[in-house]
């Protein structure tokens, strides 16, 4: 579906901005993906952000170490207020930033449990870590699904992570148990449940009680498009796959069944969170110039066309 969200997409940037610079066209997507599209109800320009607020509920769960650093480095957050402000009920799930997909889980479903009854159906964003946590949350918690109108994969770690099957004893010791303000202890199994061998078992244990419709927004950054701090773990990852950003391969975000959105030309930190905004220190270390909201915008107007709006 990668010509039809390319089409939305760019239909909300101003007519000066380069979209195609912003997603990838990659082999086997048409080259005039505006003229590829049926006569659908968008071709003609945007829905407003109203109209489709008034017909869904976005959540958004974050992911790995997700709070640890307090409110002031939290993925979604210049989104969610960009999209409250267009009268979305938008929120940001609370999860434990080091917590394991079986509590994380119980932790999404109690949100949604208690969000109260609405007409409009949830679209439920889960990123990097936060879609394992969200998988866990329709196998333990069936009954929340009946809520959700579709999944999106948001960079989310469908397949797992190569650097999660790599990371030794110093970095899991880094990543569950050096003190950070706001996040508890992890008990290791964060990190084991990036591991590919682990998201590959739960898929083939789980696909079978999934039902609900799967979109996949993967994150792909071109080498100019990947902030310093990340690399090192690109470089390491383009010995196998070219394709990635920074902490995922392309075909590690992808879920399996999903319709493909499209690959957005950022890694795995800016397509979620303004980090050169948020730690302007050292804000040059990023480059993060991506209009997420737009993305998710272009998103839920596509999966509008194709996704029930009643549960």
């Amino acid at each position: 579906m990668r010509a039809e969200f390319l089409h939305a997409f760019c239909a909300r940037l101003p007519s000066e901005s380069d979209c195609a610079d912003i997603l990838l066209r990659l082999p086997g997507e048409p080259a005039h993906a505006a003229t590829a599209l049926p006569a659908v109800r968008h071709a003609s320009g945007p829905d407003p952000a109203a109209s489709l607020a008034r017909r869904y509920r976005l959540a958004f769960v974050p992911g790995l170490l997700a709070g640890c650093a307090g409110s002031m480095v939290m993925p979604f957050a210049d989104t969610a207020d960009t999209l409250r402000a267009a009268g979305f009920d938008a929120r940001i799930l609370s999860i434990e930033g080091r917590g394991s997909t079986e509590h994380n889980a119980d932790l999404i479903a109690r949100q949604l449990a208690d969000a109260g009854p609405d007409p409009r159906p949830w679209i439920v964003f889960g990123y990097s870590k936060g879609l394992p946590d969200v998988l866990e949350t329709l196998v333990r918690h069936p009954e929340v699904t009946r809520g959700i109108a579709a999944i999106v994969s948001y960079a989310g770690a469908a397949g797992g992570s190569r650097l999660a099957d790599d990371a030794g004893n110093w970095s899991k010791a880094l990543l569950e148990h050096v003190p950070l303000p706001g996040c508890d202890r992890g008990d290791g199994s964060s990190i084991q449940a990036l591991r590919r061998d682990v998201r590959h078992a739960w898929w083939q244990a789980h696909h079978a009680q999934l039902r609900l419709p799967f979109y996949s927004i993967v994150a792909a950054a071109k080498a100019d498009r990947v902030s310093r701090p990340l690399q090192s773990s690109y470089a390491k990852l383009s010995r196998t796959d070219g394709l990635n950003d920074g902490q995922l391969a392309a075909a590690d975000a992808l879920v399996p069944g999903s319709r493909l959105l499209g690959y957005v030309n950022a890694d795995h930190w800016a397509v979620a969170i303004p980090l050169s905004r948020q730690l302007p220190v050292i804000g040059a270390l990023f480059v993060d110039e991506v209009p997420r909201a737009d993305l998710v915008l272009a998103a839920v107007q596509v999966i509008s066309h194709h996704a029930p709006t009643t549960p």
